[in-house]
């Protein structure tokens, strides 16, 4: 028997149950249908489970059947089961069969996800922590800009978290329109505001084109000219500023960039009286 499972929390989930039920099923995981069918079709796959990709399943009492009770995890910041599991779905070396294997061998006992016992638990709590470094990068580092009236930010991260970004962004500024640019892809949050729907995955050719309003908006510019006339030389302390903005983190925007760049080289002379002008 094949059971071919959506890579999500809920399809992952429901294949850990069956997989419990009969260890001798073999799986396949797709992203959506159209991943799906393309795997069956070049495997000759006619006849399979399919688990995650219709319907909507209870996580919570999916868990609870798995796991049983969970108690307390080793760190307070440790997420949920479920926050686990998609958090290690969005590492770039992720794998969902491998990791529904892993969390079957964890039933009955939920502390094995987080305490690093075996090599493979190890793995995928290192995996946890790697998505959610650079999820706090992005969220303390990136530098939105304005295009066309829209708050905009293009994103470099080797892990697939450019909506939780968004998301966050959109809660941070409920009244724009913003757009996180993934490679490829756009998510856009609080679409309403441009005529799309409150959450969405658009081509990032398209993010462009997105007005919210006529006005050129200078915030970038009016914030560097302060930043600068607000610079006190005798006061700089280069060693306290590189730990605040790291190298590593520059690359996360073209503002970030340009705060490295002052914090390494220096900054311009300026003064109040030119942002007053």
């Amino acid at each position: 028997m094949i059971v071919a499972f959506r890579e999500n929390v809920e399809g992952v989930l429901l294949a850990c149950a069956e997989l419990i039920e009969d260890p001798n099923y073999d799986l396949i995981s797709a992203k959506d249908k159209d991943g799906l069918k393309q795997k069956m079709d070049f495997n000759g796959v006619n006849e399979v489970k399919v688990l995650g990709f219709r319907g909507i399943a209870d996580t919570t009492t999916l868990v609870r059947n798995i796991f049983g009770k969970q108690g307390s995890r080793m760190f307070q910041r440790d997420p949920d089961v479920e926050g686990y599991i998609a958090m290690v779905l969005r590492h770039r070396s992720s794998a969902p069969i491998e990791l529904v294997r892993f969390l079957c061998s964890c039933k009955d006992n939920v502390d094995l996800l987080y305490s690093g016992k075996s090599t493979t638990g190890k793995k995928y709590y290192n995996f946890v922590r790697d998505v959610t470094r650079s999820y706090h990068r992005l969220c303390m580092f990136s530098r939105p800009y304005f295009v066309n009236g829209v708050l905009s930010v293009k994103v470099d991260s080797p892990h697939q978290i450019g909506d939780m970004f968004c998301r966050w962004l959109a809660r941070k500024n409920p009244d724009l329109p913003v757009s996180v640019i993934e490679g490829e892809i756009a998510w856009i949050g609080n679409g309403r505001h441009v005529g799309l729907e409150h959450f969405t995955k658009v081509p990032s050719s398209l993010a462009g084109s997105l007005e919210f309003s006529d006005a050129r908006d200078e915030v970038d510019d009016m914030w560097d000219m302060y930043y600068d006339s607000q610079m006190i030389p005798n006061r700089r302390n280069k060693s306290h500023a590189k730990k605040l903005q790291p190298k590593a983190s520059a690359s996360m925007s073209g503002m970030s960039e340009r705060d490295r760049y002052k914090v390494e080289r220096g900054i311009a002379n300026c003064t109040l009286d030119s942002f007053v002008s």
